[in-house]
């Protein structure tokens, strides 16, 4: 029975899933905790209002920080873990093309807001300033050269640097001192990655890299999934803010923000993934990609078991009895949450096959699905109808992603041998 067990557990975890899920799901996880406590110390720091006004102005950062990456980071670390010769070559371009938009992205976002009249606008400048030092963070360098534990640990960096500021420094009601803060955090995390330039290699090989035209090709599929990603993650907690004002937008955007910590392990399973499946093909890649889903299922399952066991329990103690209310709303955002673990895997799957005009086609879906999701539930005025319109529109985008990869590389499709053999012997059986 026990080794039936085991064989069980190492068909859906193998001994080297288990280390991709260790190197990255692992770090991924101790810096969703760092950010749980980060959390805590700013609602405690902060009154309710406070604390929805940082999340929405949050909020706008993180669009903009999507549009200044502009899909580039995913695909700078498949070309250079493809072409390593080509590495010092990639470097500039990215980091030219990545300061270039991020600096557009914030000068038009802080004009937009000057023109619309906020009045909190050099606050929100503040924030948006955080662009050029992620911009400007290369942990993506040693997860393009194959080192996995090293990159999981480069992600360590920011979070506890930040708690450790919110600590030595409480934010006792300064909304300003907590955007100074978030900014160090970054630019720290930033610096603690310039050593590992030293993998690039040292002569730029120009020829054998994209040039940027080409970069920019390959990354604006990537670049309109991940903004539609934010969008999910953004625009609903903005209009919860305009609609019902910046205290009910806490509660969602603290309930938001625990499932979002859930999502790290799923996050570094489908980071882990991109370099692995860019070198895949043919039944490899498939036979790699579903192994990765299967494991990301197990993941969502039991993380979805301990949301709903065990977080309502904790969250009025852990961040004060004003924001009980955050508890009710986990239900409905669930069914994103267990969704957007299979999303993770498949975004990756697709960047690395290099399936940009159907990953975009799978974003166009989403965003047509989860517009008229909100704008309904504007009408019925109703924070469940919020978070089920993001539930609806991420298994929309689900749904397109697994249909747009080809039958070939397509997991669990009527061409995949496993499949026919279930099919057979379940024929047999009748």
């Amino acid at each position: 029975m026990i080794a039936a067990l085991g064989r069980g557990f190492r068909a859906v975890l193998p001994p080297a899933a288990l280390g991709r899920l260790v190197a990255m799901g692992g770090s991924r996880a101790l810096a969703a905790g760092l950010g749980l406590i980060a959390t805590i110390l700013i609602a405690r720091g902060l009154e309710p209002a406070g604390l929805g006004l940082w999340s929405m102005a949050l909020a706008v950062q993180g669009i903009a920080l999507h549009l200044g990456e502009a899909g580039l980071r995913s695909i700078v670390t498949v070309e250079m873990a493809a072409r390593p010769e080509a590495g010092r070559a990639l470097l500039y371009r990215y980091l030219g093309l990545r300061l270039a938009i991020s600096t557009g992205v914030i000068g038009l976002a802080v004009a937009g807001a000057r023109l619309v009249g906020i009045a909190d606008w050099p606050y929100l400048a503040l924030l948006l300033t955080s662009l050029w030092p992620i911009a400007l963070q290369l942990d993506w360098l040693p997860l393009a050269h194959g080192q996995t534990g090293q990159a999981g640990l480069l992600l360590l960096i920011r979070p506890v640097v930040f708690v450790l500021l919110l600590l030595a420094l409480p934010l006792a009601g300064d909304p300003e001192r907590l955007a100074v803060l978030f900014l160090a955090a970054w630019w720290v995390a930033a610096a603690a990655t310039w050593p590992w330039l030293r993998l690039v290699r040292q002569a730029p090989v120009r020829a054998a890299a994209p040039g940027r035209r080409r970069l920019l090709r390959l990354a604006l599929p990537v670049a309109v999934a991940t903004v539609a990603s934010q969008l999910l993650l953004s625009l609903d907690l903005l209009l919860v803010g305009a609609r019902f004002g910046p205290a009910v937008a806490a509660q969602y955007y603290l309930a938001s923000a625990i499932l979002v910590a859930g999502l790290v392990v799923a996050n570094g399973l489908g980071q882990a993934a991109l370099a692995r499946l860019a070198a895949a093909t043919g039944t490899g890649f498939r036979a790699a990609l579903e192994a990765d889903l299967r494991l990301v299922g197990a993941v969502a399952a039991l993380a979805a078991v301990t949301v709903l066991g065990v977080v309502p329990h904790l969250l009025p103690p852990a961040f004060g009895a004003a924001y009980a209310p955050a508890a009710s709303l986990l239900v409905w955002l669930l069914p994103w949450f267990v969704l957007q673990h299979a999303t993770a895997v498949l975004q990756a799957g697709m960047t690395a096959a290099r399936l940009g005009d159907r990953q975009l086609r799978a974003a166009l879906w989403l965003v047509a699905a989860l517009v008229p999701g909100l704008a309904l539930a504007w009408w019925f005025g109703d924070l469940r109808l919020f978070a089920l319109a993001r539930g609806l529109a991420e298994l929309v985008r689900v749904v397109a992603l697994w249909r747009g990869l080809p039958p070939a590389l397509r997991p669990l499709s009527a061409r995949h041998p496993s499949f026919g053999r279930r099919r057979r012997r379940r024929r047999g059986a009748r």
